[in-house]
């Protein structure tokens, strides 16, 4: 398909002469567009290239076999011709999903406090001339919307009927290869949801994204985040916040809530059974070699970088543990913090005891998170829900935001 089928045309006597096949504007594009992608450095997205190019391919002639993609989707499940000009305009104009936050290969920056991944250099050199109340409130604006997209995105999943989940599920498998499936399956079938974490008004993004991606290997699936906009005092600070939702929002391997206020959290989280745990230097803070891991499901709580957990957080928590430290150090720092505090409750979870107990999650969630895994794996975000509508699927439209 990456021309336009040589032709024939009448000549004089009635005689057939053959013309020159000639190379399309859409397939010269679309070449140019794989071979991009087949320089990617995972399989996945080589093999996705190969998907996103049938949504260019026209139908085939009748009695004419179809090219077949190696380790991608077969000619039967690729978007033929249902898709419409529309569908496939929009997808050719979508950025490939990844950038420069890639989950699985992230290099982490020299200064994480000007992270131009998360915050955007033009922003702050405009800084000067922002009305820092006005941008404050606007902000607080953008927070509360960014909380209630993550609570819809939650919500559709947990509403999706399981026959719906099954079927989108076989439909997306092809598209994403063997390995990668089994991959997707492996990881979450490790999953735990008996340990989820909270972070109370962190004010570095870099420090954020760094704990999500430890909590992550570690197998710990739910994450909250306390952001209280009011919290947040100043220019840098308020900007800082901003990176914070690039951050969540580039997390997609993991269930993520945003918590309006520290009350807030702490009272719905321990009304799903949680205790709290927080990490504090306060003096009658426990040795986190002598806390009890399995006492139950248990919220660890991490606190701001530079004040810890708030006076609120510290009456509300069940237990405060603290990290011991002998050198001139006053703190670790946020993410090493978080990596110890899991290495500590990993040695102590095995034989089905402590707060990691891999496998944990209801099949439903599992499914769930399996089917956003397909839809987050492929090359572009409009491409999922397109596969799924040719075979009379139609997702919510909170997944095209996935």
């Amino acid at each position: 398909f990456f021309g336009v089928p040589a032709r024939r045309s009448e000549g004089k006597g009635g005689e057939e002469v053959p013309m020159t096949a000639r190379p399309s504007r859409t397939a010269t594009a679309l070449l140019s567009a794989v071979m991009a992608l087949a320089s990617a450095r995972s399989t996945c997205a080589r093999s996705a290239a190969v998907c996103a190019a049938a949504a260019f391919a026209p139908r085939s002639a009748p009695g004419r076999r179809r090219a077949q993609t190696s380790g991608a989707a077969s000619s039967s499940t690729s978007l033929r011709a249902y898709a419409s000009k529309a569908e496939k305009a929009a997808i050719a104009k979508e950025p490939v999903m990844g950038g420069e936050l890639d989950w699985e290969k992230f290099d982490y920056s020299d200064s994480p406090k000007l992270d131009k991944r998360f915050n955007d250099e033009a922003n702050l050199s405009a800084m000067g001339t922002v009305d820092l109340d006005e941008w404050s409130k606007t902000e607080a604006e953008e927070d509360k919307a960014e909380r209630l997209r993550l609570d819809d995105l939650n919500e559709a999943y947990r509403a999706l009927d399981p026959d719906v989940v099954s079927r989108a599920t076989d439909i997306l498998r092809p598209f994403v290869g063997d390995d990668r499936y089994e991959r997707i399956d492996s990881v979450l079938r490790q999953r735990t949801k008996r340990t989820k974490f909270l972070f109370e008004n962190p004010s570095n993004p870099s420090n954020v994204w760094a704990c999500l991606r430890t909590i992550d290997s570690f197998g710990v699936q739910n994450v909250d985040l306390v952001v209280d906009s009011g919290m947040y005092k100043g220019k840098m600070a308020v900007q800082q916040k901003r990176g914070m939702r690039t951050a969540m929002g580039s997390a997609k391997w993991l269930s993520l809530r945003n918590r309006p206020s520290t009350e807030e959290a702490v009272r719905a989280i321990k009304a799903e059974g949680y205790k709290i745990y927080a990490s504090d230097l306060n003096p009658n803070s426990q040795d986190v070699r002598e806390v009890d891991w399995d006492v139950g499901p248990v919220c660890v709580v991490m606190g701001n970088e530079e004040r810890g957990i708030s006076d609120e957080m510290r009456e509300m928590a069940d237990v405060t543990f603290t990290l011991p430290m002998v050198g001139f150090a006053e703190s670790f720092n946020l993410s090493v913090a978080t990596s110890i505090t899991l290495a500590h409750m990993s040695a102590k979870s095995k034989d089905g005891r402590g707060a990691l107990r891999p496998g944990d999650l209801d099949p439903h969630e599992l499914a769930c998170l399996r089917l956003k895994g397909l839809l987050g794996s492929l090359p572009k975000r409009k491409l999922g829900p397109i596969l799924l509508k040719q075979e009379g699927i139609v997702l919510p439209e909170i997944f095209r935001l996935l």
